[in-house]
């Protein structure tokens, strides 16, 4: 089976606009339905248009898994209902991974290196967060598609691949040093203003249970701190 390279960057283009729709009473269900509405013949949209209502919900990156995956099933006459199944199961699956990974792992650990590259070298800090940020979002929005329709609603077991955890273990240990790391570029005078939201941090990571290497990095660099800031 084949996406399609134009096919997919109308999809791609679309799901950009998955929230402009956004409502509490389906969330993102109207951009969901759009974007897969524009990719069917007209059979498969006299489907879909019976299951208008269908609940949406995930994060906005990690939508396109789901979304290839429903083209899939939607073009191999799936069923209505396994097909609602299954987008229940996966939309709940990748919002979890996509808040864990985006908005508590990649952008925290982004943007303290944004700040300390900006102390050092001005403007530069805010374009190379927004460049490396963006490089990645895009890139999980774009490949979620091919991944989603290659793989179907098996798409769902590669957020327990090797590679997904590694990259997330990876930027957790990148956010950790950096946090250490930033009182250290920061002016003399300020470390004591630094150290004391530092250290709450520690203890923030401590009740949250945090892996114990990456706790043992934050004692480590704020140990070094100490030696060269006192």
């Amino acid at each position: 089976m084949h996406l399609g390279f134009f096919r997919l960057i109308k999809l791609f283009f679309l799901s950009l606009f998955l929230q402009t729709s956004w409502s509490f009473y389906s969330m993102q269900s109207l951009g969901f339905f759009v974007t897969l509405f524009s990719s069917l013949d007209e059979e498969k949209k006299k489907l879909l248009l019976q299951n208008r209502r269908l609940f949406f919900n995930t994060h906005p990156y990690m939508a396109g898994f789901i979304i290839g995956a429903v083209l899939r099933a939607l073009e191999n006459d799936g069923d209505g209902e396994d097909i609602k199944k299954h987008i229940t199961v996966s939309q709940s699956a990748f919002a979890a991974y996509g808040d864990m990974f985006f908005w508590q792992t990649l952008r925290p650990g982004l943007s303290i290196l944004g700040v300390i590259i900006g102390l050092k070298y001005g403007i530069w800090g805010p374009i190379l967060f927004l460049g490396i940020y963006n490089i990645i979002h895009l890139f999980f929005r774009f490949y979620g598609f091919i991944a989603g329709y290659q793989k179907g609603w098996d798409v769902v077991f590669m957020l327990k691949a090797r590679a997904f955890s590694i990259l997330q273990r990876a930027y957790e240990a990148l956010g950790a040093f950096l946090i250490g790391l930033l009182p250290v570029v920061l002016p003399r005078n300020y470390h004591t203003l630094c150290i004391i939201p530092v250290g709450g941090i520690f203890l923030i990571l401590l009740w949250k249970k945090v892996a114990p290497i990456l706790i043992l990095t934050f004692v480590f660099i704020l140990i070094i701190i100490n030696l060269i800031l006192l």
